[in-house]
């Protein structure tokens, strides 16, 4: 028997446009991840700008349109990814001990996530720290911004009682800034240094400086 049907055809489903905003986004994220694989395969200094257009799928010249250089992908990279992140906004009722912690917290999150990228992005760092160049500056200011931070979270907890009120605030933000920065640079010399759990460490340590004594009944 003929088979009377007329051929149907299926049309695919047009796609809605994106918007300029959507493709401006898949393209940084795109560059960003090229950049973090070059840079991790190759050092900071062999991840061309060209190479990073041709390897996110654009052209060698992208990398330049989009950001202007390499160091200003680079540096939206590190704030994207790393800064961003540890300084984000707490609501207003968290206290100062909390503040603290959570600024750990979110690095032992970041570890746990990407620890390849975050060693990546502490290598980049470590490596323009002495080099005198607008990188080194920035590098610089960060862990000057990080002190800030850190500090005046201590004094917001030496106000409402959950950080000891006899702490020299100022020496003791430099200590847990310092211990920080210190076990990510081991951690990026050193791929067999356990960092997870030197930010366990270093939490623990951190609550029993920073914790008031408890009044004997």
């Amino acid at each position: 028997m003929e088979n009377n049907f007329a051929e149907v055809r299926i049309c695919p489903v047009p796609r809605p446009r994106r918007t300029q905003q959507e493709r401006v986004e898949e393209s940084t994220q795109r560059l960003f991840q090229a950049a973090a694989e070059l840079i991790a395969q190759g050092g900071y200094d062999a991840a061309t700008a060209a190479e990073i257009g041709r390897r996110a799928g654009y052209s060698r010249a992208m990398v330049r349109a989009r950001f202007g250089s390499k160091e200003q992908l680079t540096d939206a990279l590190i704030r994207f990814a790393y800064e961003a992140p540890l300084t984000a906004s707490l609501p207003e009722s968290a206290t100062g001990m909390e503040h603290v912690l959570a600024r750990i917290d979110t690095m032992g999150r970041l570890v746990e996530e990407n620890p390849a990228l975050l060693r990546m992005l502490f290598a980049v760092e470590f490596q323009a720290a002495g080099k005198g160049s607008g990188m080194a500056d920035r590098a610089a200011g960060w862990v000057s911004r990080l002190r800030s931070d850190t500090l005046e979270a201590l004094r917001k907890g030496q106000r409402d009682g959950s950080i000891k009120s006899e702490l020299d605030a100022e020496a003791t933000a430099h200590g847990i800034v310092v211990e920080g920065v210190g076990s990510a640079f081991l951690w990026t010399v050193d791929p067999a240094e356990d960092f997870r759990r030197r930010i366990d460490q270093w939490r623990a340590r951190t609550v029993r400086t920073l914790r008031p004594q408890r009044r004997r009944e």
